[in-house]
């Protein structure tokens, strides 16, 4: 993503409502000016600027979110275990284990859930029929509740209650204006948002100005900034068995009552315990200890409300260039640029919740907080001498220039493990790290890295009907080794516009043929190359440094990657413009790209980075565009239709090697894992499935499960194809 010049890591630095336009250079083409990085295409995005006369523009908009699609679920039987045996009749006098306490007395005779169905996350219990029981939250005499029943009944949208409806507000203020000689433009939007999940939110606000001075005749002088200072709140966690999310599918009660839960997230037991809707139950309470606290989870809106998470993000883009004109013909271009990410994290666990877990059986967390604070920066720093002249039929343009870009990251990190089970901080709610029972180690990371680069680039046009374009380019990177860390890419590109050939068709408005062959090399990033020695998180022993070596060992003859591409295309507009049609087909070959592959442990390393083996990359892109209606003052209506097809394949793994694991392929529970084979599609899952007889059908054993068989094919990560309609 490059904004008004300068590259930017995250778009979403960017204020969308100061957006002027937006281009995309597609595949490794767009690489002679923006480099590696440019490999899959660039996103130029331009701003508004100012103008010359003075204007105030007012913005606002208002947006709301409701959850969209949900899982199906049944709604026959709710909590429990043993189906209707999960049910019995409370007999105060009787006792579990010990006496019951004396005001639960008034529940004698009442039907209720007892022993470990009491405690059950799953829905394996009673049918539902309609009849009274006891509920969870009847049971506190602090609650509103207190001693009453309800009717046993399936809640089928408990989950999508849960979830509320998010609102997003964006007010702004643009200013602009300027005179011949100076245009300035200065915004500011304030954007306040309340998420989906209760107890979450976002408040972000941008500050944008650019300015443009022509200093004389010849030289002019441009700046522009951008500033963004976002703040998160709330528990996004949306893994497996977090406190919300990831219990509503397997670890949740389908008679669950949302308004209740939302209603009661402050009541507490008779001991001052946190209540929750999974609990022990009134047969293990008596046992005392931990059985008085909640068993696995949490009520999700104590949850939510108690535990403290903010994200704080201040970015920061500036860049100040000179454009000097010699002449008509020759103009130098200088400019320098740094954008720069502060980010941190903090989370609060409080005492409350650790108190109410219970540690010693299965819900483990414990009163804790950390910090996590990261920085990383990138400067820029360029000059391009451009030229641009006519000769008859022929117009040449041209520049030649230079870039160094240098990017530092440093982070550091203290944090104490909310989930564990000893620890914690020794005064309640004191958030010091001295006042924790075991101080946790700061951890600290840190890499610079500079990438040297010149490129060049010249385009060649005749009668306004073919142009012919030629580029290269050279990094140095520092992240290579040092006696073979520079790569050498170039391209070259043709277009012949048909329609220049035609009399003012009224059909054919324009159309052009084009054609692209060009090169990219890539690299590795910071400290990949080198070893790096960890210490451990108590780093002395005594008087000897406990140090670990690394685990992957590297290609002392590792080079630069290479990604060849190709691709041909046809854009056209018909209809006075009002019809768009373009295709294009591509072909592009990536070699020597530098991964891991696993070696034996014998060799004391696990892996081997190298430049393993060749990927080949095919297909076809149409996008059809039509103004169905278009009027200067009226109503508009447009159509963007985009449609794509891509096929990637694996040519050669390294070592004989049949097929590779993809790095981050294991899926949860380790059923299915991501391969690359050699000869087939990138991205191939394999894994456990279901055996079958030879008419298809599941093979079922005689204690009931299915029968499963290792390593079979599952499918491809790939899409089949991809598109749109707008």
């Amino acid at each position: 993503y490059v904004v008004d010049g300068v590259p930017v890591p995250d778009p979403n630095d960017v204020d969308m409502e100061n957006i002027e336009s937006i281009n995309v250079l597609k595949g490794p083409n767009a690489t002679a000016l923006y480099g590696q990085r440019a490999d899959a295409g660039v996103v130029i995005i331009t701003t508004k600027k100012g103008s010359n006369k003075l204007s105030v523009q007012l913005i606002n908009s208002t947006t709301f979110d409701k959850v969209a699609y949900l899982p199906k679920y049944q709604n026959l039987y709710g909590q429990g275990y043993e189906g209707d045996a999960s049910f019995a009749t409370f007999d105060y006098n009787a006792g579990a284990i010990g006496p019951y306490p004396e005001e639960w007395q008034i529940f004698d005779g009442k039907r209720y859930i007892q022993w470990d169905n009491n405690y059950a996350d799953e829905s394996w219990g009673p049918k539902f029929d309609g009849q009274e029981y006891v509920p969870w939250y009847a049971w506190w005499p602090d609650s509103p509740y207190y001693g009453q029943t309800a009717k046993w009944e399936a809640q089928p949208d408990n989950v999508k209650d849960f979830y509320q409806t998010g609102v997003t507000m964006k007010n702004g203020i643009v200013l602009s204006g300027g005179s011949d000689t100076f245009k300035g433009m200065l915004s500011y939007t304030n954007l306040n948002q309340t998420g989906i999940t209760p107890y979450t939110s976002l408040i972000k606000n941008y500050i944008n100005a650019n300015f443009e001075f022509k200093a004389t005749k010849k030289l002019t002088i441009v700046s522009n900034m951008r500033y963004s200072l976002s703040t998160v709140e709330g528990e996004f966690d949306d893994g497996y068995a977090n406190q919300t999310s990831g219990s509503f599918n397997q670890w949740f009660n389908r008679q669950l009552e949302i308004d209740k839960l939302k209603e009661l997230k402050d009541l507490t037991t008779m001991d001052g315990y946190s209540a929750s809707w999974n609990w022990w139950g009134p047969d293990y309470y008596t046992i005392g200890g931990s059985f008085k606290k909640p068993a696995f989870w949490f009520n999700p809106y104590t949850f939510q409300e108690r535990y403290k998470k903010t994200r704080k993000r201040e970015n920061y883009a500036i860049q100040l260039k000179g454009i000097y004109a010699f002449s008509d013909k020759f103009e130098l271009e200088v400019a320098g640029q740094r954008v720069a990410t502060k980010y941190r994290y903090e989370y609060y666990f409080p005492f409350f919740l650790a108190n109410t877990a219970a540690p010693d059986l299965y819900n483990s967390w414990s009163n804790s907080f950390g910090k996590y604070d990261q920085y990383d920066a990138e400067n820029n720093f360029y000059g391009m001498f451009r030229y641009k002249d006519k000769f008859g039929d022929f117009d040449l343009s041209a520049f030649i220039g230079g870039n160094i870009r240098q990017n530092t990251y440093d982070r550091i990190s203290t944090q104490m493990p909310a989930g564990a089970k000893t620890g914690g901080l020794i005064i309640p709610d004191v958030w010091t790290f001295s006042n924790a029972g075991i101080v946790p180690t700061t951890q600290t990371y840190v890499w610079d890295k500079q990438v040297n680069s010149i490129f060049g680039n010249a385009s060649l046009g005749y009668k306004d009907l073919a142009y012919l374009d030629l580029s290269i380019r050279k990094d140095w990177s520092s992240a290579l080794p040092d006696d073979n860390n520079g790569y050498l890419y170039p391209s070259v590109g043709a277009t012949f516009v048909v329609s220049e050939l035609l009399n003012d068709s009224k059909v054919l408005s324009f159309a052009k043929i084009r054609g692209g062959w060009a090169q990219v090399g890539n690299d590795v990033g910071a400290l990949r190359i080198n070893p790096v020695f960890n210490t451990a998180n108590k780093a002395f022993m005594g008087d000897k440094v406990i140090m670990y070596t690394p685990s992957e060992a590297v290609d002392p003859a590792i080079k630069p990657a290479l990604n060849s591409s190709f691709e041909v295309g046809f854009d056209s507009r018909w209809v006075d413009n009002r019809i768009g049609l373009s295709v294009t087909y591509y072909n592009e070959t990536r070699q020597d790209e530098i991964i891991p592959i696993s070696i034996s442990r014998t060799t004391g390393y696990n892996s081997y980075l190298t430049n393993a083996g060749k990927s080949s990359r095919t297909g076809f892109e149409v996008a059809f565009d039509a103004d169905i209606f278009g009027s200067a003052n009226g109503f508009n209506w447009n159509l963007l239709v985009n449609w794509a097809t891509n096929n990637t394949t694996i040519d050669e793994l390294p070592a004989g090697l049949e097929s590779i694991s993809a790095p981050g392929g294991r899926v949860e529970f380790g059923f299915v894992t991501m391969y690359h084979e050699l000869g087939n599609k990138w991205g191939q899952l394999r894994g456990t499935s279901f055996k079958r007889d030879d008419q298809g059908n599941i093979v079922i054993q005689p204690n009931g499960k299915y029968a499963t068989v290792q390593n079979q094919f599952l499918g491809s990560v790939l899409p089949d194809y991809t598109g749109g309609i707008i």
